[in-house]
């Protein structure tokens, strides 16, 4: 029973988002920041370094991997991250029970990150920003999204190779973090259409 429902868990809010192929075209567009770095790309950047140094996800390879994640999906290093998560659990909470609380924990917390990137995007909208602020913008968010569901992998693999029968808590979290995901790709489509809408009125004025 477990095991389908980690299968089943594993295989939702995997998709991308409509978002992911534009920003993979432009993502060597975009390389400088500006003087001012935006809010959104702060929040964006730490929430990716938070994934990497509590080893939810793969320490990321640069742009040009970042682009082939957004165009294929998972990479190569995901089973990596998996492994090393799954023993940093079970090193640091030897007991089932702990070990499922450590993850549920984890969870909870890239869920909340997310939300915050989100929150910030909101912010966004009738600011004022150039496209080509925007534009940067969009690609940290992005970022932040892929990391959310590169990271979201790495808790379904690593709750279905722990020998625990009761994970009910953890999958709610799962929940919630789909929820936040989902969230986060209505709002980085929202925003590509709004960096394009100002592109066309730069292009006009």
């Amino acid at each position: 029973m477990r095991s389908v429902l980690v299968s089943i868990l594993l295989a939702a809010s995997l998709t991308g988002c409509a978002t992911v192929s534009m920003v993979a075209s432009e993502a060597t567009v975009e390389t400088e920041l500006t003087a001012a770095e935006s809010s959104l790309r702060k929040v964006s950047d730490a929430y990716t370094d938070l994934a990497e140094r509590k080893l939810w996800i793969e320490k990321s390879t640069g742009l040009l991997g970042f682009a082939r994640v957004l165009m294929d999906g998972a990479s190569d290093a995901d089973a990596s991250s998996e492994g090393t998560y799954l023993k940093l659990v079970t090193t640091e909470a030897p007991v089932g029970t702990d070990q499922i609380t450590f993850v549920k924990s984890d969870i909870e917390s890239a869920a909340h990150g997310l939300d915050v990137a989100t929150m910030e995007v909101q912010k966004l909208f009738g600011a004022g920003l150039t496209a080509k602020a925007l534009r940067a913008d969009l690609l940290s968010y992005e970022s932040a999204l892929v990391t959310a569901k590169k990271a979201r992998r790495t808790f379904v693999t690593t709750l279905s190779d722990l020998d625990v029968e009761e994970v009910n808590s953890a999958s709610y979290a799962l929940t919630e973090l789909d929820v936040s995901i989902d969230k986060a790709r209505d709002a980085a489509d929202k925003l590509a259409d709004y960096a394009a809408d100002r592109k066309l009125e730069e292009s006009l004025s």
